[in-house]
């Protein structure tokens, strides 16, 4: 299969049954969700605070009292189609753009958060809510609020688009409800292809962070003395809180559902690492990643702070407002609480040389600075960070200095703190993320070195040894294996991606183990990462794998709602040898979203490999309409014209598909051989020679070596051999 073969980390699902503690299974059955209304019976100021928050308003059943968008005829035009909202004794209408092209009315069922924006659930086919992409600015006017708009503004999305709103990406049962009910169960139907999705309070109720409380309500009402086998998860510690919270605070592949606050967070969900793309090289917000990563990376989640330091637990609301939530702790007196704290006047001039006026900046100013997503909705990024502008005029990250200052450079801004604060910044590992995520040789041993440092946080951790899967040296591998023994399920999860460089016989012999690993979530990665193996593996081994295969491949179906999940049981069945259910996922997961490039680049190569490949190619046209700057896609566009007979006219799209990525071994790899069997050696070489300039590949090398000899290319031919001899 090619290397685009599936984007699964938010999509995976999980291995066999749930582990439960000894002792515990008894009670998590006879537990039951008894709802905020019951709790509020003996929490009345901790339920008077909850009622209102973001939390309690997260969804809720459209009527007068939620719906706080103009729904008395109002319109809104969006890429040429005119909107209409209205409402009756029946309840709230839209009338919009359907899934056909047609305008047609849709009943609201449901609101959808409160603030910065309202969103609204329209009832969709088979039990589906799906997310109107036009959404309620709740603002002030002042703030440029009380208006509709839509999520693209600067785009054209319609029915085809898979941004549309009848469309996956916006379907309220697999992307949205998790987070917005409290006991979701998602109750997908894969042969109706139907949900039942039902909850046990429509919003985030007081049991979505402190567990079904049905024998702590009885224990009470009863006046028993023995509470410690009925009480609820008290969410004062940093690991309850933390363990709670990035349910939803975090970006996450779900594993299965039935969380509570009693169980871990591992075993029901898979964190993203700073991956490029989500974050940026320094471990910045980039796209929607929410707060988890981010405070994982900070000292303050190191020196024991978590959340409800800044935020009241129950009405979600900062404690102290102003810059007294940062001197609560950051003065010159300091807490005992957290003895580490360096003892400073920081809210003054002295400290952040601004002058004092009405306008200074705040602490989170420089410390926090935000991103703007869903067109009005400013989020913070919480790993609580010096200002590192040096590295914006260097990797081009952004910098809290230059988010107000944008008339000035990040050089000039660099200058500013080099004055203020002179000598060297502290050591970052933004350029040696920045430099591994192009597999670029000269940072393998730093990248090593921050995977086998305990002193740094468990997600830096986790993605050095995830990048490390580009790498050879003994080194980096000994840190992999360290990795995979890591008290950290992160951690072990980062190890296990990077041991996918591992010749097959090998990675089963390091990773096996954890297959039994404790948390769900190292199980999951530890199959994900051995299934492309069996083909290469021996008899007693694949026996060995199959029991795990079998749980994950009946698993795996929680999230075969999706066409990323529908991949995934592909590759399953392909693991199997089993073509004809391979083929049927792949075909389903089309079904479910047509415009799933992996999808088709995956159809197309499994009919190449059955003796198909004429069928593959209208696929692989449809892949490059969609995506025609993705380099997977020109690649094996490129690939299928050859088998065409016609390598003339794959010239084209193998050196778009280079130049996209020219630290690619592979792409120059393939375009070097095409150019070299055109009679273009000379060409061929320097594509070589390009990409061996940003990384080390010895495979490439290898085959600028044979090209040169065939081409008769003696000097370059010795000066490649040369290179070969040096390791």
């Amino acid at each position: 299969m090619p290397v685009l073969l599936i984007s699964l980390l938010g999509w995976l699902a999980g291995c066999g049954e749930q582990r439960v503690p000894a002792g515990q299974a008894e009670a998590q059955v006879a537990q039951a969700y008894v709802g905020s209304s019951t709790c509020a019976e003996c929490h009345a100021q901790e339920y008077d605070l909850w009622f209102g928050s973001h939390h309690q308003l997260a969804m809720q059943p459209a009527s007068s009292k939620t719906v706080v968008a103009d729904f008395d005829g109002a319109q809104f035009t969006y890429a040429g189609i005119r909107s209409s909202f209205t409402h009756d004794a029946s309840g709230y209408q839209v009338r919009t753009e359907g899934a056909s092209g047609e305008l047609a009315d849709h009943t609201v069922r449901y609101t959808f958060g409160v603030a910065p924006l309202q969103q609204y659930l329209l009832e969709g086919a088979n039990g589906r809510l799906q997310a109107l992409g036009i959404s309620w600015d709740s603002r002030s006017e002042e703030q440029g609020g009380g208006r509709w708009f839509h999520l693209h503004p600067d785009e054209s999305v319609g029915p085809d688009d898979v941004l549309h709103w009848t469309k996956p990406a916006a379907n309220w049962n697999f992307m949205c409800a998790d987070c917005h009910s409290t006991g979701l169960q998602k109750n997908y139907d894969a042969g109706t292809r139907s949900y039942e999705t039902k909850f046990a309070e429509v919003s985030v109720g007081c049991e979505a962070c402190h567990g079904q409380s049905s024998q702590h309500v009885s224990w009470a009402r009863s006046g028993g003395v023995d509470p410690d086998s009925t009480k609820v998860v008290p969410m004062t510690s940093q690991q309850e809180q933390m363990n709670t919270c990035a349910q939803c605070h975090s970006r996450r592949g779900q594993l299965t559902d039935g969380f509570t606050s009693k169980q871990n967070f591992f075993d029901y969900y898979l964190p993203v690492l700073l991956d490029e793309g989500l974050y940026h090289a320094d471990g910045q917000i980039l796209d929607e990643v929410y707060v988890y990563g981010s405070f994982t990376q900070s000292k303050m989640h190191e020196q024991g702070v978590t959340c409800s330091n800044c935020h009241e637990p129950h009405s979600n609301q900062i404690k102290i407002a102003g810059n007294g939530l940062c001197t609560q702790c950051h003065n010159s007196v300091g807490r005992p609480d957290f003895p580490s704290l360096s003892l400073a006047n920081y809210d003054s001039s002295g400290h952040h040389f601004h002058e004092q006026t009405q306008s200074e900046p705040s602490c989170v100013s420089c410390h926090m600075s935000d991103k703007t997503y869903m067109v009005v909705d400013d989020r913070r990024d919480h790993s609580f960070r010096i200002p590192r502008p040096d590295l914006s005029v260097s990797l081009q990250t952004p910098n809290a200095c230059n988010q107000c200052h944008e008339d000035k450079t990040p050089q000039w801004a660099a200058s500013a703190i080099e004055d203020w604060y002179p000598g060297e910044r502290d050591d970052h590992f933004a350029s040696i993320f920045a430099a591994g995520r192009n597999a670029d040789p000269a940072v393998e041993p730093q990248l090593t070195k921050i995977a086998m440092d305990s002193s740094q946080p468990a997600i830096v951790r986790a993605t050095a040894l995830s990048l490390l899967v580009s790498y050879e040296l003994h080194g980096s591998s000994v840190a992999i294996e360290k990795g995979l023994r890591d008290t950290s399920a992160l951690v072990r999860v980062g190890a296990l991606r990077g041991a996918q460089r591992w010749p097959a016989e090998q990675r089963w012999q390091r990773t096996k183990r954890l297959l039994d690993d404790e948390r769900l979530a190292v199980r999951v990665e530890a199959v994900r990462g051995l299934v492309s193996t069996l083909p290469e593996l021996g008899e007693v081994e694949r026996e060995a794998f199959r029991p795990y295969l079998d749980d994950y491949l009946r698993s795996v179906t929680f999230n075969a709602d999706v066409a990323e999940g529908q991949s995934e049981l592909a590759s399953v069945h392909l693991a199997l040898n089993d073509i004809p259910a391979a083929e049927q996922a792949l075909k389903t997961s089309l079904e479910l979203n047509p415009q799933w490039v992996p999808g088709l680049i995956n159809l197309a190569d499994l009919y190449r490999s059955t003796g198909r490949d004429g069928q593959g190619g209208p696929l692989l046209e449809q892949a490059h309409v969609l995506a025609p700057e993705v380099p997977d896609v020109l690649l094996s566009k490129a690939l299928w014209v050859v088998r065409q007979g016609e390598a003339a006219t794959a010239l084209p799209l193998l050196e778009q598909a280079w130049q996209l990525a020219p630290e690619s071994a592979r792409y120059a790899y393939v375009h070097a051989v095409a150019l070299h069997s055109a009679g273009r050696s000379s060409d061929a070489l320097a594509v070589v020679d390009r990409t061996l300039a940003l990384r080390r590949d010895r495979q490439l090398l290898q085959a600028a070596y044979s090209i040169a000899q065939e081409a008769n290319l003696e000097e370059k031919a010795q000066e490649y051999g040369e290179a070969l001899q040096v390791r």
